[in-house]
């Protein structure tokens, strides 16, 4: 793979577009805000760096979903594609490069994520992109399908939930323990319905993960 050059590493962007964030320890809704308003212009590697690492200092559970509510980790979602592309055209990342990756993995291990969270961001999408297009054997791979395993756990377990929580499942349930093998064949019917509903259920889960 080709190394970055000089004008690459310094991703060479106009100052008036980019802006660079500096360190703060960030503890009110005002001043999260503020903060996620910068990030879109944050177009260099020490600007990224600094952003990343200012989201792993917060401490209040309550700002982090604020923090997914105002979209903040679309634009995370956003600078994981971005270095996808650059790994898959065989640009090596620069060391602070990977940091700001593993630091928005470990972000995302730290803040529980639903479904909706996955899917509105696409962030399970670009790492599992960007953990394909990385090196075999290398730790941001591996933290990459480390995390993508936990998601596809975590959504199994909640459509498994759903499902025992689901009226209709309840009402075959309970059709099938009243008529017995009388209706056998009304009972398998029913067991496909569900089953196949289950496959959609995964196969809609496994896209979010997955392009």
């Amino acid at each position: 793979m080709k190394k970055k050059t000089k004008k690459e590493k310094k991703q060479d962007s106009n100052p008036e577009e980019s802006i660079e964030i500096s360190a703060e320890f960030i503890t009110t809704v005002p001043q999260l805000k503020n903060f996620i308003k910068k990030m879109p212009k944050c177009h260099t590697i020490s600007s990224r760096l600094t952003a990343t690492k200012n989201l792993l200092e917060i401490k209040l559970k309550e700002l982090y979903q604020k923090f997914i509510e105002l979209k903040g980790l679309s634009i995370l979602s956003n600078w994981l594609k971005e270095y996808k592309k650059s790994v898959a055209s065989g640009t090596d990342l620069t060391l602070d490069e990977e940091c700001i990756n593993t630091n928005i993995i470990n972000l995302c291990q730290r803040i529980h994520l639903s479904k909706n969270d996955l899917k509105n961001s696409k962030i399970g999408k670009n790492i599992n992109s960007l953990g394909k297009a990385l090196p075999e054997g290398s730790d941001l791979r591996k933290k990459c399908e480390d995390i993508i395993t936990k998601w596809k756990q975590m959504l199994e377990n909640d459509e498994e939930k759903e499902e025992e929580n689901n009226p209709e499942t309840e009402q075959f349930q309970i059709n099938n323990a009243s008529e017995g093998n009388n209706n056998y064949a009304g009972n398998i019917n029913n067991n496909n319905f569900l089953n196949n509903k289950t496959r959609r259920n995964n196969l809609n889960n496994s896209n979010m993960l997955s392009n």
